[in-house]
């Protein structure tokens, strides 16, 4: 699904196949990121479940009595919204969280794999777009719509109709977050092959950037673990230095953060570039 020119959410599995056919699986492997990144969208997902029944009170307080019509059309536009998205939400990122802890290999180097991942985020984008339009446009409703059919100029009326946009506000702004969250882990990604390693990094909708590195210039891949983090969810940085780097200064020419098993990691592109420099030799 190509959403924009700079957005195509099929981008690392075409990438990966592409890779695939011209030096085979065994020397190709597609580089995700951690779980843990999932963990910040999943508690935001919560705390919107929150939110819809605080919403939903301020619904019934404001307009029950005097507007039941548009309080039913409200509600099951919230429940089946909010509630539906939430649980969706949450089925996709547990299914994936889970993917992750049980794979033995922690990159992709099957097409069947990123295939099935990219369908089903393609899925989820598309419900998580539906459900922030939709949002926006009852927002607008709400804005306008609930203070020309208050009667009441008392000052909770008006409260409680100002602290239910407020609440439709932080639903929208939470739904953005997901949607950015997901993207960057879905979309950030690296390929390795015995001719290069490419770095992609999408940043929201607009922002796309690609480091390419040639593999026979690489001299050294570095995996970091540091700390209880590594302890208990094995993942931390990997590092990787090229020709240059060595010679002229010690610092990174590309930082990987986020990586699972970065031990597992570091073994498979030191073992491409092994098979690269005797292919070479």
């Amino acid at each position: 699904m190509k959403i924009l020119k700079s957005l195509d959410t099929r981008l690392d599995a075409e990438e990966l196949l592409e890779a695939v056919d011209k030096y085979g699986e065994w020397n190709v492997i597609l580089i995700k990121r951690h779980r843990i990144k999932l963990i910040w969208p999943l508690l935001l997902i919560f705390i919107s479940i929150v939110l819809l029944w605080v919403l939903l009170y301020v619904i019934y307080s404001h307009l029950f009595d005097e507007h039941k019509i548009i309080f039913r059309i409200l509600t099951i536009f919230y429940v089946y919204t909010t509630l539906s998205w939430s649980i969706f939400a949450i089925y996709w990122l547990m299914r994936n969280i889970i993917w992750q802890i049980k794979a033995p290999k922690k990159y992709i180097d099957t097409i069947i794999i990123a295939k099935r991942k990219q369908v089903k985020f393609e899925k989820f984008l598309k419900r998580t777009l539906l459900t922030f339009l939709a949002h926006i446009l009852v927002f607008l409703f709400n804005a306008t719509v609930l203070f020309i059919v208050i009667k009441s100029t008392w000052m909770w009326s008006i409260a409680v109709t100002v602290w239910g946009l407020i609440l439709d506000f932080i639903f929208i702004l939470i739904v953005n977050r997901v949607m950015y969250r997901i993207m960057e882990y879905e979309m950030n990604f690296d390929i390795c092959t015995r001719d290069s390693f490419t770095a992609y990094s999408q940043k929201g909708f607009f922002n796309t950037k690609t480091m390419n590195i040639s593999t026979p210039a690489i001299r050294v891949i570095q995996d970091s673990k540091e700390w209880l983090a590594w302890a208990l969810l094995q993942y931390w940085n990997i590092f990787i230095h090229t020709d240059g780097d060595l010679d002229a200064k010690w610092w990174k020419v590309l930082e990987l953060h986020y990586i699972p098993d970065p031990k597992c990691l570091a073994k498979k592109l030191n073992s491409i570039i092994e098979e690269t420099r005797w292919v070479l030799s």
